[in-house]
C-alpha cells in the first residue's frame, strides 16, 4: 500500500514537471520576442537620436506686447515662428576648415549644408513696438564619444545686412598655468562645458533684423580628431531670450 502511494505521488510529480516543461517551452518564444522588441525599440531610439534635432533654434515667450522676437528661415518673414529645426547629414567626415573660406556661406537662406558640414541661415526680428535687448546662446544639448573635442562652430551675424561678427568656436586645447583656457588656433574657446557661446544684443530697434549663419564641422587638423570620435553624435540648440525692461535700459 505504501509503495503504491509513493508510485502515485511520483507519477503526479512527473506529470507536473511535464506540464511545467511544456509551459516553459511555450513561454520561451514569447520571452525572446519581447526581448527582440525591446532591442528593436532601443535601436529605433538610437537612430532617432542620431537623425533628429541636430540643431534647434528657439525664442522664449515674452508676455509683454511691446517686446517680442520672431524667427524665420526667410529674410521676408513670410512664415515667422518661435522655433526652427535643421537636420544635419547623417554622416559627416572631417574636413579642413580653411576650405570653407572658399564657400559663400550664408548666401542661401535656410539649410545650405554641404556633404561634410552643416550650414544654416536664419533671421531674428524685433516684432515689438519698443527697442529691446536680447540674450542668445548656443548650447550642447547632447554628445557622445567626446565628439565635441573636434567640432568647430562658426557664427556669422549681420545686422540689417551689415556684418557684425564672424567667429569660430572650439573646445579649449587645455588650460595655462593660471587656469585660463588655451584656445585652439584661430578660435574662441567654448563658454563652458555645456555652452558654446553666450552674448547680448542691445538697442535692437523695432523691425531690426539680425541674420545668423551657423556652420558646424569636424576639424581634421585638430589633434583630437582621432578614430575614437568616429560614430559620435553632437546635438546643439540656440536659444534667444528677451531681457526684462530693466535690463533693456542698461
Amino acid at each position: 500500500m505504501i509503495s503504491e502511494k509513493k508510485s502515485k505521488s511520483f507519477l503526479r510529480r512527473q506529470a507536473s514537471e511535464v506540464r511545467n516543461y511544456r509551459m516553459l517551452r511555450r513561454l520561451i518564444p514569447t520571452i525572446l520576442s519581447v526581448i527582440a522588441i525591446l532591442i528593436a525599440l532601443a535601436y529605433v531610439v538610437s537612430v532617432m537620436y542620431t537623425k533628429f534635432g541636430s540643431f534647434t533654434i528657439s525664442v522664449n515667450k515674452y508676455h509683454v506686447l511691446q517686446y517680442g522676437l520672431s524667427l524665420s528661415e526667410d529674410r521676408y518673414f513670410l512664415t515667422p515662428t518661435s522655433r526652427l529645426d535643421c537636420k544635419a547629414q547623417e554622416e559627416m567626415t572631417n574636413i579642413d576648415g580653411a576650405t570653407l573660406d572658399e564657400i559663400d556661406l550664408g548666401a542661401v537662406d535656410g539649410n545650405d549644408s554641404g556633404e561634410n558640414y552643416l550650414c544654416y541661415t536664419f533671421y531674428c526680428k524685433n516684432t515689438g513696438k519698443e527697442i529691446l535687448s536680447y540674450e542668445y546662446s548656443v548650447n550642447i544639448a547632447g554628445m557622445t564619444m567626446d565628439i565635441e573635442k573636434a567640432v568647430r562652430i562658426r557664427l556669422i551675424a549681420n545686422l540689417n545686412e551689415e556684418l557684425v561678427s564672424k567667429t569660430d568656436y572650439a573646445r579649449s586645447a587645455g588650460v595655462d598655468d593660471k587656469g585660463n583656457a588655451v584656445p585652439e588656433p584661430n578660435t574662441t574657446p567654448f563658454f563652458n562645458k555645456t555652452t558654446v557661446l553666450k552674448d547680448v544684443v542691445k538697442d535692437f530697434k523695432p523691425d531690426d533684423v539680425m541674420k545668423y549663419t551657423v556652420v558646424i564641422w569636424l576639424e581634421g587638423n585638430d589633434p583630437d580628431c582621432v578614430d575614437s570620435v568616429i560614430g559620435g553624435v553632437m546635438k546643439l540648440d540656440m536659444k534667444f531670450s528677451v531681457l526684462s525692461a530693466s535690463d533693456t535700459d542698461k
